[in-house]
Protein backbone atom coordinates (compact mmCIF):
# COMPACT_ATOMS: atom_id res chain seq x y z
CA UNK A 1 0.00 0.00 0.00
CA UNK A 2 1.26 3.29 -1.06
CA UNK A 3 1.53 6.20 1.75
CA UNK A 4 0.36 9.77 0.77
CA UNK A 5 3.65 10.70 0.14
CA UNK A 6 4.94 8.01 -2.04
CA UNK A 7 1.67 8.43 -3.65
CA UNK A 8 2.26 12.14 -4.03
CA UNK A 9 5.87 11.80 -5.53
CA UNK A 10 4.36 9.22 -7.92
CA UNK A 11 1.80 11.60 -9.41
CA UNK A 12 4.24 14.40 -10.03
CA UNK A 13 6.64 11.59 -11.71
CA UNK A 14 3.77 10.91 -13.42
CA UNK A 15 3.12 14.82 -14.43
CA UNK A 16 6.72 14.85 -15.59
CA UNK A 17 5.98 12.06 -18.18
CA UNK A 18 2.92 13.20 -19.71
CA UNK A 19 4.70 15.32 -21.94
CA UNK A 20 1.37 15.88 -24.25
CA UNK A 21 -0.60 16.63 -21.11
CA UNK A 22 -3.11 13.77 -22.41
CA UNK A 23 -3.82 12.53 -18.55
CA UNK A 24 -2.23 9.52 -19.71
CA UNK A 25 1.33 8.12 -20.80
CA UNK A 26 1.69 6.73 -23.84
CA UNK A 27 3.93 5.27 -26.90
CA UNK A 28 3.53 9.44 -28.28
CA UNK A 29 5.63 10.70 -24.65
CA UNK A 30 8.39 8.84 -25.65
CA UNK A 31 8.49 9.83 -28.68
CA UNK A 32 8.10 13.75 -27.81
CA UNK A 33 10.87 12.78 -25.37
CA UNK A 34 13.46 11.30 -28.02
CA UNK A 35 12.53 14.73 -30.54
CA UNK A 36 13.42 16.62 -27.04
CA UNK A 37 16.67 15.14 -26.28
CA UNK A 38 17.56 15.12 -30.15
CA UNK A 39 16.73 18.96 -30.32
CA UNK A 40 18.98 19.74 -27.40
CA UNK A 41 22.19 17.62 -29.13
CA UNK A 42 21.42 19.53 -32.47
CA UNK A 43 20.57 16.20 -33.73
CA UNK A 44 17.90 16.46 -36.61
CA UNK A 45 14.21 14.18 -36.63
CA UNK A 46 15.56 11.39 -38.45
CA UNK A 47 19.66 11.47 -37.89
CA UNK A 48 21.13 8.68 -36.04
CA UNK A 49 21.14 10.18 -32.74
CA UNK A 50 17.48 10.85 -33.11
CA UNK A 51 16.95 7.32 -34.05
CA UNK A 52 18.96 6.07 -31.27
CA UNK A 53 17.36 8.36 -28.45
CA UNK A 54 13.45 6.78 -29.96
CA UNK A 55 15.19 3.49 -29.74
CA UNK A 56 15.81 4.10 -26.42
CA UNK A 57 12.82 6.18 -25.31
CA UNK A 58 10.55 3.01 -26.98
CA UNK A 59 12.39 0.56 -25.23
CA UNK A 60 10.88 2.53 -21.76
CA UNK A 61 7.75 2.10 -23.32
CA UNK A 62 7.59 -1.13 -24.24
CA UNK A 63 9.50 -2.17 -21.44
CA UNK A 64 7.96 -0.44 -18.66
CA UNK A 65 5.37 2.21 -19.01
CA UNK A 66 3.18 -0.35 -21.36
CA UNK A 67 3.50 -2.93 -18.88
CA UNK A 68 1.42 -0.69 -16.12
CA UNK A 69 -1.61 -0.42 -19.22
CA UNK A 70 -3.78 -2.77 -17.16
CA UNK A 71 -6.78 -2.15 -19.18
CA UNK A 72 -5.06 -2.79 -22.46
CA UNK A 73 -6.24 0.45 -24.52
CA UNK A 74 -2.71 1.50 -25.02
CA UNK A 75 -1.95 4.39 -22.50
CA UNK A 76 -1.17 4.51 -18.49
CA UNK A 77 -3.63 6.13 -16.40
CA UNK A 78 -2.14 7.83 -13.39
CA UNK A 79 -3.73 5.10 -10.78
CA UNK A 80 -2.00 2.15 -13.80
CA UNK A 81 1.07 3.93 -13.13
CA UNK A 82 1.55 4.15 -9.21
CA UNK A 83 -0.06 0.56 -9.30
CA UNK A 84 2.41 -0.35 -11.49
CA UNK A 85 5.02 1.11 -9.83
CA UNK A 86 3.71 -0.56 -6.73
CA UNK A 87 3.61 -3.86 -7.87
CA UNK A 88 7.35 -3.22 -9.81
CA UNK A 89 8.86 -2.20 -6.55
CA UNK A 90 7.17 -5.54 -3.87
CA UNK A 91 9.46 -7.64 -6.52
CA UNK A 92 13.30 -8.24 -4.64
CA UNK A 93 14.61 -8.27 -8.19
CA UNK A 94 12.87 -5.09 -9.49
CA UNK A 95 15.10 -3.39 -12.04
CA UNK A 96 13.85 -0.07 -14.14
CA UNK A 97 14.96 0.06 -17.55
CA UNK A 98 14.56 3.82 -17.51
CA UNK A 99 17.26 4.43 -14.76
CA UNK A 100 19.99 3.57 -16.63
CA UNK A 101 18.88 4.28 -20.19
CA UNK A 102 18.01 7.85 -18.60
CA UNK A 103 21.28 8.13 -17.36
CA UNK A 104 22.98 7.84 -21.20
CA UNK A 105 20.30 9.67 -22.88
CA UNK A 106 21.40 12.70 -20.21
CA UNK A 107 24.63 12.14 -20.44
CA UNK A 108 24.93 14.26 -23.48
CA UNK A 109 28.62 14.05 -24.23
CA UNK A 110 28.64 10.21 -22.79
CA UNK A 111 31.39 11.03 -20.55
CA UNK A 112 30.16 8.95 -17.89
CA UNK A 113 28.31 11.77 -15.75
CA UNK A 114 26.25 14.22 -15.89
CA UNK A 115 27.38 18.26 -15.10
CA UNK A 116 25.10 20.37 -14.07
CA UNK A 117 24.84 22.05 -17.00
CA UNK A 118 23.04 18.67 -18.50
CA UNK A 119 21.58 17.84 -15.13
CA UNK A 120 20.12 21.74 -15.89
CA UNK A 121 18.72 20.37 -19.74
CA UNK A 122 17.26 17.45 -18.41
CA UNK A 123 14.86 19.35 -16.01
CA UNK A 124 14.49 21.75 -19.03
CA UNK A 125 13.56 18.41 -21.31
CA UNK A 126 10.78 17.84 -18.53
CA UNK A 127 9.83 21.21 -18.25
CA UNK A 128 11.24 21.07 -14.59
CA UNK A 129 11.78 24.61 -13.52
CA UNK A 130 15.47 24.77 -14.36
CA UNK A 131 16.23 27.68 -11.89
CA UNK A 132 15.70 24.80 -9.02
CA UNK A 133 18.05 22.19 -11.34
CA UNK A 134 21.02 23.81 -9.43
CA UNK A 135 19.43 22.80 -5.74
CA UNK A 136 18.02 19.59 -6.55
CA UNK A 137 21.37 18.78 -8.48
CA UNK A 138 23.67 19.35 -4.90
CA UNK A 139 21.27 17.36 -3.21
CA UNK A 140 21.81 14.47 -5.16
CA UNK A 141 25.66 14.92 -5.58
CA UNK A 142 26.31 12.68 -2.83
CA UNK A 143 30.41 12.81 -2.70
CA UNK A 144 29.90 16.86 -3.72
CA UNK A 145 32.41 16.71 -6.65
CA UNK A 146 30.13 19.00 -8.63
CA UNK A 147 28.90 15.77 -11.21
CA UNK A 148 26.50 13.29 -11.14
CA UNK A 149 28.46 9.72 -11.49
CA UNK A 150 25.55 6.70 -12.82
CA UNK A 151 25.87 5.45 -9.66
CA UNK A 152 24.56 8.52 -8.13
CA UNK A 153 21.86 9.10 -10.62
CA UNK A 154 20.65 5.42 -10.74
CA UNK A 155 20.53 5.63 -6.87
CA UNK A 156 18.44 8.86 -6.49
CA UNK A 157 16.16 7.75 -9.23
CA UNK A 158 15.49 3.92 -7.15
CA UNK A 159 15.17 5.60 -4.52
CA UNK A 160 12.55 8.21 -5.64
CA UNK A 161 10.84 5.05 -6.96
CA UNK A 162 11.07 3.19 -3.66
CA UNK A 163 11.05 5.28 -0.78
CA UNK A 164 7.60 6.14 0.98
CA UNK A 165 8.31 8.68 3.28
CA UNK A 166 9.74 11.93 2.98
CA UNK A 167 13.67 12.86 4.04
CA UNK A 168 15.63 10.31 1.51
CA UNK A 169 18.05 12.04 -0.68
CA UNK A 170 16.29 10.28 -3.77
CA UNK A 171 12.79 12.38 -3.40
CA UNK A 172 14.62 15.11 -4.77
CA UNK A 173 14.97 13.36 -8.20
CA UNK A 174 12.31 14.69 -10.19
CA UNK A 175 12.54 18.16 -8.10
CA UNK A 176 10.02 19.14 -5.01
CA UNK A 177 6.90 17.50 -5.19
CA UNK A 178 5.61 20.15 -3.59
Amino acid sequence: MLSEYHRKKLLHHFSCLDTDNSGFIGKEDAEIFAERFANIRSATLGSDIHKDILFKWLYVWENFWSKADLDGDGKVSPEEFCQGIETAILNPDYSDPLIETLFDIVDLDSDGHISQQEHRLFFSVFELDAEKSAFVFSKLDIDQDGILSKKEFVCAKREFLTEKEPGAVGNWFWGSVE
